[in-house]
């Protein structure tokens, strides 16, 4: 005697093997698609550590030359340069010289061209005519 369960086995959706399979290309998927997410941001992360570093040396260079430019203004040279340039100041046995700036002489303006008394003074429409056909009137 059997029973009915037993015999009313119902068929399996996935075999062993297969289900393995199919559990191994969901871990490889997976894995793929950390490893990307992983490498990208590895590359964005080294694309801002060439930019930061490019800051850094920038600033450096910038505190080199605070440094330097520190040194100076420290220094008794400085002080000279400021006293000769802003200061107006000289030293014993030297002379000032003051560069004068002469304006520019202004051009006399020209006298006007004197007018003939013996020119025949113009009719109202031939200045009319010269001003809108720029042409003497055909008849004076």
């Amino acid at each position: 005697m059997t029973s009915t369960l037993e015999t009313e086995k119902e068929p399996r959706l996935l075999s062993l093997p297969q289900a393995l399979v199919i559990i191994g290309a969901v871990l490889a998927l997976a894995l793929t698609l950390d490893l990307s997410a992983r490498a990208r941001a590895g590359r964005s992360q080294s694309r801002h550590e060439q930019s930061l570093s490019a800051l850094v040396q920038a600033e450096r260079e910038r505190n080199r030359q605070l440094q330097i430019t520190l040194t100076y203004v420290h220094s008794d040279d400085s002080v000279v340069d400021y006293a000769r340039s802003e200061g107006g100041m000289i030293l014993p046995g030297e002379k000032r010289v003051v560069p004068m700036l002469h304006p520019p002489q202004p051009t006399p303006t020209p006298a006007p061209a004197p007018i003939s008394a013996f020119a025949a003074p113009e009719a109202p429409w031939q200045a009319w005519w010269s001003l809108f056909l720029d042409s003497p009137p055909p008849f004076r």
